[in-house]
């Protein structure tokens, strides 16, 4: 039992669980490192892209008024974000609707890219800083298109500007560690399940328990980013209250003495 424990635990697997989390390297072009999670966002890109074009040549093309199959399915995905969309950002829905899509569908296949042996596209904290910046900039710009100058007295606290200055970098490390955190559970049980020789156990338990944690994770941390990005978005385009206006005292006085009068 000694001797298993110590197999388990040995340095050797835990250092190559080290070289798994980190991105490695694949070449630099121009100074520009690109390592496995960027080339893992390249084919996420362009399986979305091939899988918009599909269905634009063929569910799109052939719409039907009773939908059935991949059609029903496109419609309660494209529903439920911009109804989310519609009731938090009102007349930005247009706008907010598919740009929450879009992201969730790239996080969402960022991470279940892992099933083939790659490495997830937003396990990499450049990856996970460009959607958080891409909302910051949504936040701001609906703000300020929704409330014009009035949005200026937002920042006249510094508390404001703390708080939102934080927002993408509270986003993109949310993101990262949640990513980054799965990928070491499921690498530890992997090296766990090593040293366990009962019978098929090694076989079965990581082809049972990866493809249900990878969806559920990637499904959770698509829907948190979309409710986060509403959320904040929400906030920004909010009318401030008006001050009310002061009455002035002889208005006041000459109201009272109508009251009394009457």
């Amino acid at each position: 039992m000694l001797n298993m424990t110590a197999q388990l635990l040995s340095t050797d697997k835990f250092d190559g669980l080290k070289d798994k989390i980190f991105p490695s390297d694949i070449f630099v072009i121009g100074g520009f490192r690109i390592n496995n999670s960027v080339i893992s966002g390249f084919i996420v890109v362009a399986v979305l892209l091939i899988v918009a074009v599909i269905l634009r040549l063929t569910v799109i093309r052939h719409w039907k008024t009773t939908p059935s199959g991949a059609q029903m399915f496109l419609e309660w995905l494209v529903t439920f974000f911009d109804k989310s969309a519609d009731e938090m950002t009102e007349e930005y829905s247009g706008l907010m609707g598919p740009y929450t899509l879009g992201a969730a569908a790239y996080i969402c296949c960022g991470v279940l890219i892992e099933m083939f042996g790659l490495r997830p596209a937003i396990a990499d904290i450049g990856a996970c800083f460009a959607l958080a910046l891409c909302t910051f900039l949504f936040i701001h710009t609906l703000g300020f298109h929704k409330n014009k100058a009035r949005r200026l007295l937002h920042f006249l606290n510094p508390i404001n500007i703390v708080t939102d200055l934080s927002v993408p970098v509270s986003m993109t490390f949310r993101l990262f560690g949640s990513i980054l955190s799965g990928m070491v559970i499921m690498d530890m049980i992997y090296i766990l399940v090593e040293g366990i020789w009962y019978i098929g156990l090694p076989l079965i338990l990581p082809a049972v328990l990866t493809p249900l944690f990878t969806l559920f994770h990637a499904f959770i941390q698509s829907y948190v980013f979309a409710s986060l990005t509403l959320t904040f978005v929400q906030e920004a385009i909010e009318t401030p209250p008006k001050k009310p206006k002061r009455v002035k005292k002889k208005k006041q006085a000459a109201a009272a003495t109508a009251q009394v009068s009457a």
